[in-house]
């Protein structure tokens, strides 16, 4: 049976993805004669009570912001607008999930954001904000004013993107609405909820809110006691310890009750959270956040492939409504019914795809050597079309990076020509605008050239990937080569227990390293029991049976010289054994053999192998284990 489809304006409406106090968010396609003109991310504020009229007092600003500012970390395409009297944001359709909506599924399957990960999406959200600063709009930089987990994206690729510049003023005015109030007032400065008047530090608070969600797995208590409690001593999800000193350093600093106490931008923020994340402590990548969200909406995201693939065929005759002006067109298409023949002939064309692959797979009684050459040769065919796909995905990236990048140049360029070459005396806030811009500059300069490198690593990949039906690797996103190298190091996840032993095994999470290639000798689509796979490339990845806790030397039980993780990597064989183990990260304190009994101990665990295919696989799995030196006796 055909699915029906609302419409709002000139959208269809393929699928609601969310409910909140602001109103709907879905997934629709901007529609034009013959098919969609683009597939979007629509949130209508259709919520009950909102002051829309509020909204759309901000549709001139949010038409000329959407003019003067792009950003990597900022929606593309953005277009505001009434229609049937719901105001509505638009913007480029990208595979991610709404931040709420992440911390909701973190929550329901309790299995915590790694801190590497937090960090980097907190940064991710910040370098936007950031960016919105170097853009004037009536005289004072951009900044959002409204910023709550539902106005960000975080990308199925490990990216993150924000929603709403301009319809900061807007939104809050509908703060006296409950649904509103409730949702937004975890993460909106106290001078904010007093005033309904934001600034740069209120932007910098909300930055400080989402992180430490991110991290503890709850959002800030609304009663200010209670806040300024649990900023005290925070503390990880689940229990798992306390947030490290030196982040929360920066979250009292970000979350401060007084906005001169706090950072004074999100670029101030961001360079702070900048010294963690590449000053050796932490090693977040793209790709580690990219692997974690796929093990949080593996399902959603196979499914969304899904129904995309089938959404692009969509009819829009029935739904489509020109402009009046175009009527005239519009009577000189319908006697002109051909024009459909290419969409029947596609869906035909699908249908019998379809059909042969399900004869091939399922229907005939040939030798099974002619049933493995079909196979072999549909999923060349498929690789070879993913791969094009992706080759398409990366060139416009890299473009529109360039375009982005030349944009801060030429903006650069300009702010030195007014200067006028140091003989106008620039002020203070000037100077620190146009040394941002130079940063940010150079940022994106080391981003296009590493974008462009691993633009040419997939096009090498691609005729290997056509002929074997691999897919090409997606290279983590590493530092720009202005910033400091971190030293690489596993996502950190660990779940203490409350016993007295000093010692506690962390649950399994993929190693960061990147994945080595599939050994040759196995054959196109299959593999060897036996055989090694990358942790990201396996289906279902080693569960823990069987722990150890680490036996301590007598020497480090009375050595109480602090606490610390050991974090190792070991070798699941298909039998789950443990083959190997490595320490890619010792105890602080050398000498006291606490990395050597870690070692030992995870020998002794005993694992539901990895499978692939249904087979079972030997892989890489990274164990954390925490060490407090200072509960030992």
């Amino acid at each position: 049976m055909a699915t029906s489809y609302g419409t709002y304006g000139n959208f269809l409406l393929l699928k609601q993805r969310a409910q909140d106090g602001l109103g709907s968010l879905w997934r629709a396609g901007e529609m034009e004669r013959g098919g969609f003109k683009r597939i979007v991310w629509l949130r209508r504020f259709d919520s009950i009570g909102l002051d829309r009229a509020a909204l759309e007092s901000e549709a001139a600003a949010v038409g000329e912001i959407n003019q003067l500012f792009k950003a990597t970390n900022v929606v593309r395409g953005p277009v505001f607008g009434t229609e049937d009297e719901i105001p509505y944001l638009a913007w480029d359709y990208v595979p991610a999930q709404p931040l709420d909506q992440l911390l909701a599924r973190v929550e329901k399957e309790q299995f915590p954001v790694a801190i590497d990960n937090a960090l980097l999406i907190t940064e991710k959200i910040a370098a936007g904000l950031s960016a919105a600063l170097a853009v004037e709009v009536g005289g004072e930089p951009l900044i959002h004013g409204f910023l709550v987990p539902n106005m960000v994206m975080v990308g199925n690729d490990g990216e993150a993107q924000v929603a709403g510049f301009g319809l900061g003023r807007g939104l809050l005015a509908n703060l006296d609405r409950t649904a509103v109030y409730e949702m937004a007032a975890p993460y909106l400065a106290p001078e904010v909820v007093n005033t309904l008047h934001a600034s740069r530090r209120s932007d910098v608070y909300s930055l400080g809110a989402i992180l430490y969600q991110l991290l503890s797995g709850t959002p800030l208590p609304a009663d200010p006691q209670a806040r300024a409690a649990v900023l005290a001593e925070p503390r990880l999800h689940l229990d798992e310890g306390p947030i490290p000193d030196d982040i929360a350093a920066i979250l009292r600093k970000a979350l401060a009750p007084r906005p001169e106490d706090r950072y004074s931008s999100a670029a101030d923020f961001k360079r702070d959270l900048e010294k963690l994340l590449y000053g050796g402590a932490y090693s977040p990548t793209t790709f580690n956040l990219a692997l974690f969200m796929d093990r949080m909406f593996r399902q959603d995201i196979e499914e969304e492939d899904r129904e995309l693939q089938r959404e692009k065929t969509i009819d829009v005759t029935p739904y489509y409504k020109p402009p009046k002006s175009a009527g005239a067109e519009l009577a000189a298409a319908a006697t002109a019914p051909s024009s459909r023949v290419g969409l029947y002939v596609a869906v035909g064309g699908v249908a019998v795809l379809l059909a042969v692959i399900a004869f091939l797979l399922f229907g005939r009684p040939a030798p099974q050597k002619v049933d493995e050459e079909a196979q072999r040769r549909m999923l060349a065919e498929l690789v070879s079309s993913q791969v094009a796909e992706v080759l398409k995905q990366k060139e416009q990236e890299l473009e529109q990076w360039r375009k982005e990048t030349e944009a801060l140049r030429n903006q650069l360029a300009e702010q030195a020509k007014t200067a006028g070459g140091g003989a106008k005396k620039l002020t203070a806030e000037e100077e620190r605008r146009q040394e941002e811009l130079r940063q940010e500059v150079a940022r994106r300069e080391a981003e296009v050239r590493q974008r462009e490198a691993e633009l040419q690593r997939l096009r090498e990949e691609s005729a290997k990937a056509a002929v074997t039906g691999v897919r090409p690797t997606v290279a983590p996103v590493v530092p720009s080569p202005e910033l400091p190298t971190p030293t690489p190091r596993p996502v950190v996840t660990a779940t203490p227990t409350p016993a007295a032993v000093a010692t506690e095994p962390a649950r399994v999470v993929p190693t960061e390293a990147p994945p080595p290639a599939l050994p040759a000798t196995s054959a196109v689509g299959q593999v060897r029991e036996g055989e090694y796979v990358p942790f990201p490339q396996v289906d279902t990845p080693p569960q823990e049976l069987v722990t150890q806790k680490p036996q301590l030397p007598r020497a480090a039980m009375m050595a109480k010289t602090g606490q610390g993780m050991v974090i190792l990597q070991a070798t699941v064989n298909e039998r789950g054994t443990v083959d190997e183990v490595k320490v890619l990260r010792g105890f602080p304190t050398q000498g006291l053999g606490i990395d050597e009994a870690c070692v030992a101990a995870v020998k002794q665990y005993r694992y539901k192998p990895a499978t692939k295919g249904g087979v079972k696989v030997k892989t890489d799995v990274t164990v954390t284990i925490r060490v407090d030196l200072t509960r030992s006796r």
